[in-house]
């Protein structure tokens, strides 16, 4: 039998212990090569793209299908099945899937980048995933003070207005870019821009930088000079990253990062440590572009916490069995 989860089901479901403990899944993946993840397929047409990403973890196999039309938005949905039978169990609208699987990752970094408990931080960005970025990290660390700067005044102030009275933070809107950095250790990045949003001079000495915008080649969100500073980035895949990230392609082309300045989480929960900050590279940052083993590490634990949530939609998929004859010992 397929369920189907609606945004509605999917944030019952998804308490802050379940979305922590799927990052950190993901990562152990990631870590001891359990995971099955081809690279994503990317369709061009004339507005926009399909993005499909398949792969396989622990017991699952699965895929994620994206659409993007210019000016009008994203679609997504989640196919989740068994590879014990190939038995469709759960279709998910997948736009809280992949909220939530973005913040739950970047949180897993910001705490193996900052061990310490933070309470303040800035923020570049004002719209979908910022908002669940900034509750979730208000859940890892005491955060008192959030400066935020997206390019809209009015959206800025509506942000923070809005966050500070649903989080128990203040969250203060910036009038710039530089102002944000200038004001926390540590910078989250989550736009949508072809242009770099900020400038790496900008940043505090020994800053760590969360970037999780800039997930095509087209798109720019972190600039050379940052990168430049950047004494090692903790990425969530390393092959992703190489070649989806319009940010990291532009800075190994361009010699602002080298390829072995590049570290997995998986091979950082290994290892359990990063090259040491030195001279001009004092800074940490991490690029995420996101992976299908994220979203099925989710969608089973949303699976597995499910409570009778959802619409049960019968059997999609019947089986066709194999008929073939078996060929002579």
């Amino acid at each position: 039998m397929t369920r189907f989860l609606a945004a509605s089901d999917i944030i019952e479901l998804a308490t802050h212990d379940v979305v922590m403990a799927a990052a950190q899944h993901a990562a152990d993946a990631d870590a001891h090569g359990t995971a099955v993840m081809p690279p994503r397929l990317d369709v061009e047409v004339p507005r926009g793209f399909l993005r499909v990403m398949p792969g396989a973890f622990q017991g699952l196999m699965g895929m994620k299908v994206m659409t993007m039309v210019e000016g009008l938005g994203n679609r997504y949905l989640l196919l989740l099945y068994a590879q014990s039978d190939g038995e469709l169990l759960a279709m998910f609208d997948a736009e809280e899937v992949t909220r939530l699987r973005t913040a739950g990752t970047t949180a897993l970094a910001a705490t193996m980048l900052q061990p310490e408990p933070q309470t303040e931080l800035a923020m570049i960005g004002s719209g979908f995933e910022a908002v669940g970025h900034l509750r979730v990290m208000c859940r890892i660390w005491p955060l008192s003070r959030v400066a935020v700067y997206s390019p809209s005044e009015e959206r800025r102030r509506a942000f923070a207005q809005r966050m500070s009275a649903e989080l128990p933070v203040d969250v203060v809107p910036v009038s710039s870019a530089r102002e944000a950095c200038q004001a926390a250790d540590t910078v989250l990045l989550a736009t949508k821009t072809t242009e770099p949003v900020l400038d790496g001079a900008d940043l505090r000495e020994g800053a760590v930088v969360l970037s999780i915008g800039s997930t095509r080649p087209s798109l720019r969100e972190l600039d050379r000079p940052t990168l430049a500073r950047t004494a090692a980035l903790l990425v969530d895949h390393v092959p992703s990253v190489e070649l989806e990230s319009g940010d990291i392609i532009d800075a190994l082309e361009h010699n602002a990062l080298a390829h072995d300045q590049m570290i997995s989480m998986g091979a950082w929960l290994q290892n359990g440590h990063l090259p040491s900050r030195n001279g001009t590279r004092d800074v940490l940052t991490f690029k995420s572009v996101g992976t299908i083993v994220q979203d099925l590490a989710l969608a089973g634990a949303l699976l597995t916490a499910n409570r009778g949530a959802g619409t049960d939609l019968g059997e999609l998929c019947r089986l066709k069995p194999f008929s073939a004859t078996r060929a002579p010992a």
